[in-house]
């Protein structure tokens, strides 16, 4: 990711004359993007006999492919460029972590009422991310973003233990920021994007009372291409 985001930088430095549109216009496109998805927790257990923490950060590198809508205005404050207000669809998922964790308990007492032998397997991911967002134009082909996004989390644990609970799933809410360059030929626009979202932290609980509190962020590197009218 670092690499990628060193090659953008180059890039907007190179391309300072690029225009940005001109004139104001609805666009719809596409969107590819190179993503990391970080997140780091925490679980508490919940009964009496264990009320022991389990921390753990995991992340994953994924591909993903959007489409968005949006409609640029044209700004008398800048000579080249306007304000463009836009909102972006992904669909399909995306794994929290690279890959399944798995923990197996060995009870010591064989005399215990109920036993929780067993092996538990425990993965997120996460689904319909939405962004709602604004781009300002800062110097001539360059802008920065601002905008709003949510997403749901889904949980996929799995376990031989019947004494195990569930967590369920949630849908958390961010802040998206981010730079980039922008252009376009006829009809046809560009934008090449470094993004960031920081979303609010994730709390959920079982239902045998164990608690999760975690903290979930993605960045990206994005290519949009879309059709002004």
């Amino acid at each position: 990711m670092k690499k990628i985001v060193t090659i953008l930088a180059t890039l907007m430095l190179t391309t300072m004359s690029i225009n940005f549109a001109k004139a104001e216009g609805f666009a719809i496109g596409v969107i590819g993007a190179a993503a990391k998805v970080e997140g780091q927790g925490t679980e508490t257990e919940g009964t009496a006999a264990d009320t022991s923490t389990r921390t753990k950060s995991v992340s994953n590198d994924v591909f993903t492919g959007s489409v968005f809508g949006e409609y640029s205005l044209a700004n008398v404050s800048y000579a080249d460029s306007g304000f463009t207000f836009g909102v972006r669809y992904t669909p399909g998922t995306a794994d929290v972590s690279d890959k399944t964790f798995s923990r197996t308990d060995v009870t010591a007492d064989a005399n215990e009422t109920v036993q929780d032998d067993g092996t538990r397997n425990a993965q997120a991911e996460v689904e319909n991310y939405i962004n709602y967002y604004i781009d300002i134009p800062l110097y001539k082909s360059v802008y920065v973003k601002a905008g709003w996004s949510q997403m749901d989390v889904n949980t996929k644990e799995s376990s031989d233990i019947t004494t195990t609970g569930s967590y369920g799933n949630a849908t958390i809410e961010g802040i998206n920021y981010g730079i980039g360059i922008k252009g376009e030929s006829g009809n046809v626009i560009w934008k090449l994007a470094y993004e960031a979202t920081n979303f609010e932290d994730l709390n959920l609980t079982s239902t045998t009372s164990n608690k999760i509190n975690a903290d979930l962020d993605i960045s990206e590197v994005n290519l949009s291409v879309g059709y002004k009218f």
